[in-house]
């Protein structure tokens, strides 16, 4: 199970996320009380050039211009794009892309095969800390491998996984505490998810036989 650690801010958190063994963190540069700047986000990555973690742009609604200005001064491994882009303005990255939908905007998904390596599955108001209804996805909608997003917790991503079957899961707020980043609870949230990746092979094998 690949774990997102999203809206890392600082370096300390940055390596709170590789001690607890995420694969990816998330660099905020849409307006957002979670927003870095160009410098503080190359301090971050530079502090990772160690590591196999992967550093993703996050932005929404801006230029594709600005997008990949960002993404080459930072050397950006993806870009996580949240807004209303055309296919044609995707394939003018300079980074592989991950598209973020929210869970009613799903049948989209199918639009963005081709040019995205990953769908993000997010709750129907983005950043709102609520998750869906994971009962009511289905997973065999999406042609994509997916990111599952919204309202998750430690507490709660065993059960998200379990039911929506994602290749991976998506934290911001569910890891922070009073507002900042809470290194024990990106070792609980990744713990756990990762905690149950062989279950989910296993069903996936099982589903291919």
């Amino acid at each position: 199970m690949l774990v997102k650690i999203c809206g890392i801010q600082t370096i300390d958190s940055a390596q709170a996320a590789v001690e607890a063994s995420a694969d990816y963190i998330g660099l905020v540069f849409a307006e957002s009380k979670r927003k870095v700047s160009i410098e503080q986000a190359r301090d971050i990555k530079e502090s990772l050039s160690d590591s196999a973690v992967k550093v993703v742009g996050v932005f929404r609604h801006q230029p594709l211009a600005e997008v990949n200005q960002i993404s080459q001064a930072v050397r950006l491994d993806y870009v996580q794009l949240h807004g209303d882009e055309t296919l044609e303005e995707c394939r003018q990255l300079n980074t592989p892309l991950i598209k973020a939908l929210s869970f009613n905007k799903i049948s989209q998904a199918i639009l963005y095969q081709d040019v995205a390596e990953y769908i993000l599955i997010d709750s129907p108001k983005p950043g709102s800390g609520e998750p869906f209804d994971w009962s009511a996805f289905k997973n065999e909608e999406l042609m994509i491998p997916f990111f599952l997003a919204g309202g998750l917790s430690p507490e709660n991503v065993k059960e998200a996984i379990q039911q929506v079957k994602p290749i991976g899961v998506d934290v911001s707020s569910g890891v922070e505490t009073n507002g900042q980043k809470d290194n024990e609870k990106i070792r609980q949230f990744t713990h756990q998810a990762k905690q149950i990746k062989e279950t989910i092979s296993e069903r996936r094998n099982d589903n291919n036989d």
